[in-house]
């Protein structure tokens, strides 16, 4: 049996969300702040027994923030099993929340949507609500526009009530069903808490939770930020393995510890000046007391000889180190996911299936062993899931999309996202494809790659052109890296986009992609060496292939060069300058840097692209590239961004860019007249169209996409 799925309805950032595991090793993974800790902290809430959370550590700020008052509305929590055996079904506890329901019937009796149920799953439900008063208090009001909020502004959290529930076979991560059982409390309706929302079948079968946690358990292992207190701690790992181990101990180990524990404490007590100590106190007793009153005392040594009590006097060091302060932050966090791993094979006792949970395991650990912890987390045992959190591309390249779910904050609300979903069936019927997409893409996704999934907004390009000059483009045209606006710029080596892009949709990742590639319309002689053949007529099968794939897909969209990349950067506005300055970077003889000026400096257009293509296919694109790159960088003349990398890089960043965000690039990059605003530099007498050409068309198009 393994946890197959955590539905979150209206608990802090989520708001209906739910996520998908499978056996094994599995990852959630988003930016900071995201809400990956508070997916945990849901599921412990309701199956770790060590996470102790009940009415009297609600609060109010673990309700979602999106409501007008939390007040009324319900958290629930739901996990739902998969793969039970028939030995995991006849234990009395599995069976308690294994799904036996009569489907067709269900549906016809409660007009409710049910959650997919097969004979091998069961669920687990907590349920916080208000308690049966006060539902009925608001059902009696519903209508009544006064009387229904001044009950609800009535409701506190002592008003709560939480209820374990298992075989629920309603959805309540779908927000139709949930307004249906709880009420559309906005608009001042609540149903009878009687005719629904205690019934079986609604809301689940009462529940013992601790038989359930008797047979599932969790281990939490936190974002280690101070091992050093941890370890100091009473409740370290060394303490829990001791009394785990204890028991296995022999008798005879333990009555010789016991024996020289007894000999050391008598060593101790008949120290001189101890027993001098002891003598001067008691006299002290008798002058204040009196002699009947005054008790005798004794000061003894009384160093226990029970194994868990000496466990706090157990420490690790690093041979031939003082301590383990001694390390670094790196070490230190090893070493204690090495010491929770050991305390959890040797003590994890449940009998059907054990749950760790680790929280962000990369912190100050080297990319490379970041990879390697994540393949060998030690874990071999088919009773044992994996769950963990990550902001790390180097973990991300080395799990799979398959059992990976992407967290994605926006305005205090987290939505879930599943990279894997529907993407084999899309590889099947609009490519055509045999092979399995989504493992196909999970060996693409290497590092650097693997970016686009933590990203606001990607961009796909080419090649290395593409990839080394947009980024210094973005930054010395705008005043802003593309990091800084959450967008990841990634190569693709080839023009291969319709194998990565599938990614970005409604039903997987919900992130703007922005191809750019090229339509390769001819820009040289046919007698040219550089004359393509086939190029243009491939550059418009590839624009008729991209659009019929993603035409109804509005995260995605394709963004064409008439030509080439470096043909239309060259150009574009006065950029022709830049080539002209790198010959001077790329040869040594002045005859030869000459003749390339002269020949860049051609009024013809169609000869002046072809010596472009000439010189980079002489010193190779990547190469040249980094050579202009380093010169727009440097150089303090006008450079330009081509119109259609403009609209890809707004398409890409729509969900970073804000009126406040343009406002400060706009005054980042005119320093001369500072505190400008959106209007006045895209005025229609701006004098910012000729003097910032790039800046002005980009903050144009903007202003026209938001106000859309």
């Amino acid at each position: 049996m393994y946890l197959s799925r955590l539905k979150i309805t209206n608990f802090r950032n989520y708001r209906f969300s739910t996520f998908d595991f499978k056996n094994g090793v599995n990852t959630i993974i988003g930016e900071n702040d995201s809400g990956k800790s508070n997916a945990l902290t849901a599921l412990r809430i309701l199956l770790d027994d060590r996470f102790y959370y009940s009415p009297k550590n609600l609060k109010d700020s673990d309700f979602n923030c999106s409501f007008d008052s939390w007040k009324g509305h319900w958290i629930i929590i739901t996990a739902e099993f998969e793969g039970m055996t028939p030995e995991e079904s006849r234990r009395e506890a599995i069976a308690s929340i294994s799904q036996k329901v009569d489907v067709e019937e269900s549906l016809e009796n409660l007009n409710f949507q049910m959650s997919s149920i097969s004979t091998d799953t069961g669920s687990v439900s907590v349920i916080i609500r208000p308690n049966d008063k006060k539902r009925k208090e608001l059902f009696a009001a519903s209508g009544n526009k006064d009387k229904f909020n001044s009950i609800r502004q009535s409701i506190s959290l002592v008003d709560y009530e939480f209820l374990y529930r298992s075989k629920s076979i309603v959805n309540f991560s779908d927000e139709n069903i949930y307004n249906k059982i709880v009420g559309d409390l906005e608009n001042y309706d609540a149903p009878d808490p009687d005719e629904k929302q205690n019934e079986d079948d609604v809301i689940g079968i009462k529940l013992d939770i601790k038989d359930i946690t008797n047979l599932i358990s969790v281990i939490f292992i936190d974002a280690l930020r101070d091992v050093l207190l941890l370890m100091s701690k009473g409740n370290n790992p060394i303490k829990t393995i001791v009394q785990t181990i204890e028991s296995h101990i022999s008798e005879d180990n333990i009555l010789e510890v016991h024996e020289k524990i007894r000999e050391l404490n008598s060593s101790i007590s008949g120290i001189t000046e101890l027993r001098n100590v002891q003598g001067e106190l008691n006299n002290k007793l008798v002058d204040i007391l009196g002699l009947v009153y005054s008790p005798e005392l004794s000061l003894s040594s009384n160093i226990s000889d029970e194994l868990t009590s000496l466990s706090k006097f157990l420490n690790l060091n690093p041979e031939n180190e003082e301590g383990l302060n001694s390390l670094g932050l790196g070490h230190l966090n090893m070493i204690f996911i090495a010491l929770k791993i050991v305390e959890y094979n040797i003590s994890s006792s449940r009998e059907v299936l054990n749950i760790m949970l680790v929280e962000e395991p990369e912190a100050h650990i080297h990319h490379h062993i970041q990879k390697t912890l994540f393949r060998n987390l030690g874990i071999h045992d088919d009773s044992t899931q994996v769950i963990m959190t990550t902001h790390s591309p180097n973990i991300a390249e080395v799990s799979e999309i398959s059992r990976m779910n992407i967290v994605k904050g926006s305005n205090n609300i987290s939505s879930v996202m599943k990279p894997f979903c529907g993407l084999n069936q899309f590889g099947t019927e609009q490519l055509n494809l045999k092979l399995d997409l989504t493992s196909a893409i999970e060996r693409y996704l290497d590092t650097k790659r693997s970016a686009l999934l933590f990203s606001k907004g990607v961009m796909l390009v080419e090649g290395d052109a593409e990839e080394i000059i947009i980024p210094t483009l973005v930054k010395k045209v705008l005043g802003i890296s593309l990091d800084e606006i959450g967008v990841s710029l990634i190569n693709i080596g080839s023009t291969s986009f319709e194998y990565i892009a599938p990614l970005f949709s409604e039903e997987r990742i919900q992130r703007y992609c922005a191809v750019i590639t090229d339509l390769d319309e001819q820009a040289v002689p046919e007698d040219s060496v550089l004359y393509k053949k086939n190029a243009e007529d491939n550059g418009k099968s590839r624009k008729e292939k991209l659009e019929r794939l993603f035409e109804n897909n509005l995260w995605v969209h394709t963004f064409l060069a008439d030509t080439t990349f470096e043909i239309e950067f060259s150009n574009c506005e006065t950029n022709i300058t830049l080539y002209k300055e790198a010959v001077s970077e790329l040869y040594v003889n002045q005859a030869s840097i000459d003749n390339w000026k002269g020949e860049l400096s051609q009024e013809v257009c169609d000869k002046r692209n072809e010596v472009v293509l000439k010189l980079a296919d002489k010193f190779g694109k990547g190469w040249l590239s980094l050579i202009v790159s380093k010169i727009i960088f440097s150089t303090n003349d006008r450079v330009c961004i081509p119109s259609y990398i403009i609209d890809a890089l707004l398409f890409a960043s729509q969900e970073s860019l804000s009126p406040k965000i343009i406002a400060n690039m706009i005054n980042g990059v005119v320093e001369s007249e500072p505190v400008l605003n959106i209007e006045d530099f895209i005025g229609t007498d701006s004098k910012y169209k000729n003097t910032h050409p790039s800046m002005f068309e980009f903050v144009k198009k903007w202003k026209d996409r938001y106000e859309k």
